[in-house]
């Protein structure tokens, strides 16, 4: 744009503009606009999902952080279930002992 304005005060401070020079100047500034106008479109819509992706992060680092403190209790779950089968086991063998003495 800046370059533009130049050229167009560059061609005003002319003596003897060139014909039709000003308008190709309006135009390229039109299709520029055009093109700028595009690309604040494409940023508003990358911001959008830029902010979707936070949020579907926050939701995943929830997730992970249920799916661990699930694996925590599976695990202490696991452990309670080891020591009674084994208790059971120890328990069974006494039985056996006092039957056969």
């Amino acid at each position: 744009f800046r370059e533009l304005i130049e050229i167009l005060a560059i061609s005003r401070n002319q003596k003897l503009p060139q014909p039709g020079e000003e308008s190709q100047i309006l135009e390229l500034l039109i299709q520029r606009d055009g093109e700028f106008q595009e690309l604040m479109k494409l940023a508003v819509d990358q911001g959008k999902i830029y902010h979707e992706m936070q949020l579907l992060e926050k939701v995943v680092e929830k997730r992970d952080s249920d799916i661990q403190q699930l694996q925590k209790q599976l695990k202490e779950a696991e452990h309670i279930l080891a020591t009674a089968v084994y208790q059971a086991k120890e328990k069974l063998k006494s039985i056996e002992k006092a039957r056969k003495g």
